[in-house]
């Protein structure tokens, strides 16, 4: 079912390739790791039709060619290549702090010592090298094994373009619908999920990156009533044009759209409210 307007489809790609995110997308399949478990209750996945063959942006990406420290300005861990997938946590003092899963063998996920300048590949592709001995957390789903690297990398190694408040922002400057149909291209675009908790109010959402807590809530959410967006929900710094701010609890911040109407917003309030605070 096609519900995208070709100028949402335009402007997206304008976006992306603004960020030189273009024809890079089908190289990574699963970028964000299956273990990381939350107690949100999980919704239902809905389907939502793809404007183009490209993979959502599940994470962040490399910008060029980035070095993983083990500290801000610490040792090198592993070098990484262009557009390589892996998860941010929010950014303290120009540094993210950074996780990325790469691939191993069975030999060693049973013995994880990995060595000085073993190449590295995520999701079958060549995504760098080690550049330390090192032991390092291992898992599997059953079908794959991974190892993670932990550490922190600049602020400027990192895609605007895949940081999923800024290209929000960007999005939200160059197309002016609000419906769900306006903003699809979007929700596919990052791999939002649809949350039907909070009726009369649709969520499409995702996690926090669970580096800082292994059951994280939400980052970032795109608040529907009926079919017309009506806020952003976040837990990050973001600006939303012609928006107003309300804090909310367990450190969220909802950005009402303007001309919403004020039983809506405190409605909408209350029942998140109640809902977060109820989730472990």
């Amino acid at each position: 079912m096609y519900l995208y307007k070709i100028s949402s489809c335009l402007g997206l790609a304008v976006l992306l390739a603004s960020c030189n995110l273009t024809d890079k997308h089908s190289k990574y399949d699963n970028e964000e790791n299956a273990h990381i478990s939350t107690k949100i209750p999980a919704p239902a996945k809905k389907n939502i039709a793809k404007t183009t063959a490209s993979a959502p942006i599940l994470g962040e990406r490399i910008g060029g060619h980035a070095v993983i420290r083990n500290s801000p300005g610490g040792d090198p861990i592993v070098s990484l290549e262009d557009y390589i997938p892996l998860r941010c946590a929010p950014l303290k003092k120009d540094w993210y702090p950074v996780s990325v899963d790469f691939d191993i063998t069975p030999q060693e996920y049973s013995k994880p010592l990995f060595r000085k300048g073993r190449k590295i590949k995520v999701n079958g592709v060549a995504a760098g090298v080690l550049e330390r001995d090192i032991k390092l957390p291992v898992a599997t789903n059953g079908e794959k094994m991974w190892a993670t690297v932990n550490g922190y990398t600049e602020k400027k190694n990192i895609r605007g373009g895949s940081i999923i408040e800024t290209a929000l922002t960007s999005y939200m400057k160059q197309h002016s619908g609000r419906s769900i149909a306006d903003m699809q291209s979007f929700i596919h675009n990052f791999g939002l999920e649809e949350e039907k908790n909070l009726k009369p109010y649709i969520l499409y959402f995702n996690y926090e990156s669970g580096i800082d807590d292994p059951s994280p809530l939400y980052r970032l959410a795109l608040v529907f009533q009926g079919q017309q967006l009506i806020g952003v929900l976040h837990s990050r710094p973001l600006q939303v044009d012609g928006s107003s701010a309300r804090r909310l609890q367990r450190g969220f911040t909802v950005n009402y759209l303007s001309g919403i109407d004020n039983s809506l917003k405190e409605d909408f309030a209350q029942k998140f409210n109640k809902f977060i605070l109820a989730v472990d």
